[in-house]
């Protein structure tokens, strides 16, 4: 199956959650620093989140620049993962509003956690079903999935011990560390050849 319409639509969908998202940012109930560093929390939701997709875009754009071959599959499989990201404009708002209270963290952490495992499973998939191309056989996803739980799961247990914030700056920490991750492999690849 040609991929090109699979992946104008993934693009499609991420864009309006970026777009869904921004709208949903209040504007500073007064004209000053003070009423923009109310919202900070917010932002910070926001830039999460944002960056969340766009990594998500943007490794999706680099690991189809390289696979050849899809099956209904892998397309149902990315179609479970992107249901899962279009719940992240809405827990973002939700964490915004509510920072500092335990569900809505830790349903935040849960969605981006999902999203994690879905989008890691689905890439191994594409791997998988593209037998026959050698670029894809190289990547290895399974690092910066256990790396990723690891700091979720950190991240939960913080939420639910302490501090409810932890989970949202843990989620901020793991796709930091994901791109970090794959930038570094991609560092090395090239060096290698």
């Amino acid at each position: 199956m040609d991929t090109a319409r699979f992946e104008t639509f993934i693009d499609a969908i991420l864009a309006i959650m970026m777009t869904v998202m921004v709208l949903k940012i209040p504007q500073p109930e007064t004209l000053s620093i003070t009423g923009i560093w109310d919202l900070k929390i917010m932002y910070l939701g926001y830039i999460i989140s944002f960056i969340v997709l766009f990594s998500i875009w943007d490794h999706h754009r680099k690991f189809f620049d390289k696979v050849e071959y899809i099956n209904n599959t892998v397309v149902w499989m990315y179609s479970i993962l992107m249901f899962f990201t279009t719940l992240i404009p809405f827990f973002t708002s939700w964490v915004a509003h509510h920072p500092y209270d335990l569900i809505p963290e830790l349903m935040f952490g849960l969605t981006f956690f999902i999203v994690n495992l879905l989008f890691v499973s689905s890439s191994i998939l594409t791997v998988r079903t593209d037998t026959h191309n050698h670029q894809l056989q190289e990547i290895n996803f399974e690092k910066i999935f256990l790396i990723n739980t690891t700091l979720y799961i950190t991240g939960a247990i913080l939420t639910l011990l302490s501090y409810p914030l932890a989970m949202m700056i843990v989620c901020l920490f793991t796709i930091v560390t994901w791109n970090i991750l794959t930038h570094l492999e991609e560092r090395y690849k090239a060096g290698e050849q």
